[in-house]
């Protein structure tokens, strides 16, 4: 029956509307408690105690308080009109209890029954539900009825119902009895609903600086954080352009020397250029890695995903990683499946997906080895998988190797700064999937499989060239 505020709140709700529209809901269901707990009392009353209750005209008005109770169930509903019409919907119930209250009243001893009180009740709910001009018009229409009971009772003008067995006399005729309950609950309801809602206006107004003060503190975090994004940004540039382009270029340099341009190279002076060429890639992929890691960023990749055709983005990664993998002397072998589906993907962060786990495969499996890429088809995605003959992963390090900056352990010296395959982990979450290793994948062989999987394209290989 009752709805959190979550599913009453919309963009445009402020947060005190939000708790109006989730206290409404709240009300509506303590209403089937009152109902229920004033046709206990009325039984308990009538068995327990022996005092004679009209039961009938109970009943008939705690079924027409019911009725207007499912009313207001199927009104809060929508959670649409209830964010517009919140505040009519409290102004209802509210009128609707009065009512019901007195109605009660009068057919239980009016003036006669402690629970008049009850009034303070509503009056207490209106308070919380209402703003503080509409409380006092409440005040006084819980005044106003009150005293047209007793009033009417009083002159004769509205039968009065006596609860024999309760109390001895005719209290509701006692004129000093009459005005000094009135005069007791009228200044008693005014004091409260004066003082009550003074409070809720300096609470509300407290509320309000405080949340005047949050938001303040939010802008000024929010362009803290934007300037951190452009020193980022410029960092990156600075990286980009002053640390890549003179490695480039002394790599060209040396490329030039070693083709001979300049002269001619002795052997010893060759095999010293090859390695310097050797590192100074190195340096600069590892550059490449730091980059990568810096702008993969979910929201900014979301906006890159569209249909891909991942076969040729498989078959460029794969002319770009042969060269490395000649040097050292491993075979990269692909298996691709005919009329492959498209995926949605971004087709740049692909491919930088698919260079991090050959040259991973690569760089751990020994010369003569071998890594096969393989595709292939499932239900509602397309599977890949990069495997290798190499040594393989120990198994205390397999739940660690997504993480930043995590080396395996190996005798022999293997330059990387670990951020290869984080920075796959991040762009296999980034297109709305998940990528695991296995290794061994094969029992009784060595090598490591890495494993993810992409969402399918809503489009057939026909729609594109």
């Amino acid at each position: 029956m009752m709805n959190t505020a979550a599913n009453v709140r919309t963009p445009d709700t402020r947060p005190e509307e939000a708790e109006l529209l989730h206290r409404l809901r709240q009300f509506i269901a303590l209403r089937w408690v009152a109902v229920a707990g004033i046709l206990a009392s009325a039984a308990t009353a009538q068995r327990v105690f022996a005092i004679q209750v009209a039961l009938a005209p109970i009943l008939a008005t705690s079924a027409g308080v019911a009725a207007c109770n499912i009313a207001f169930w199927f009104w809060a509903r929508s959670d649409d009109r209830l964010a517009r019409t919140g505040r009519t919907l409290a102004h209802a119930q509210i009128v609707t209890d009065l009512l019901g209250l007195t109605v009660l009243l009068h057919l239980t001893g009016g003036i006669e029954n402690p629970f008049f009180l009850f009034y303070f009740l509503h009056v207490g709910l209106g308070i919380i539900l209402l703003e503080s001009r509409d409380v006092y018009w409440v005040t006084a229409l819980a005044i106003g009825l009150f005293a047209l009971l007793v009033g009417t009772e009083y002159a004769g003008w509205l039968p009065h119902r006596r609860l024999p067995g309760f109390l001895p006399g005719e209290l509701y005729r006692q004129p000093a009895y009459v005005v000094a309950v009135l005069a007791a609950f009228a200044t008693t309801l005014s004091l409260v609903s004066a003082v009550a809602t003074r409070m809720m206006v300096e609470l509300r107004r407290r509320r309000e600086a405080q949340a005047h003060v949050q938001a303040l503190e939010l802008e000024q975090v929010r362009q803290q954080l934007d300037e951190l994004d452009r020193m980022r940004t410029f960092f990156l540039a600075l990286a980009s352009h002053d640390l890549k382009t003179p490695l480039a270029v002394a790599i060209n340099y040396i490329q030039t020397i070693l083709d001979g341009f300049v002269g001619e190279v002795e052997q010893k002076q060759r095999r010293w250029l090859e390695r310097s060429v050797v590192r100074l890639q190195e340096l600069l992929q590892l550059i490449d890695d730091f980059l990568d890691a810096s702008q993969l960023d979910g929201a900014r990749i979301a906006q890159e995903l569209e249909p891909t055709c991942l076969e040729t983005v498989v078959r460029q990664a794969v002319a770009e990683i042969s060269p490395r993998a000649r040097e050292r002397q491993v075979a990269i072998q692909t298996e691709i499946p005919p009329n492959l589906s498209w995926v949605l993907g971004s087709p740049k962060r692909l491919h930088r997906l698919l260079i991090n786990l050959l040259d991973n495969g690569c760089k751990f499996t020994p010369t003569g080895g071998r890594v096969t890429l393989t595709l292939a088809e499932e239900d509602d995605c397309v599977r890949v998988d990069v495997a290798d003959t190499g040594a393989g992963i120990p198994t205390s390090y397999l739940p660690h190797v997504f993480e930043d900056y995590f080396r395996v352990r190996r005798q022999e010296f293997i330059p990387g700064a670990g951020l290869g395959l984080s920075t796959a982990r991040r762009i296999v979450e980034a297109h709305g999937g998940r990528i695991w290793v296995e290794s061994p994948y094969c029992p009784g062989q060595p090598g490591s499989r890495f494993t993810f999987c992409l969402q399918k394209a809503s489009v057939k290989n026909d729609d594109h060239p």
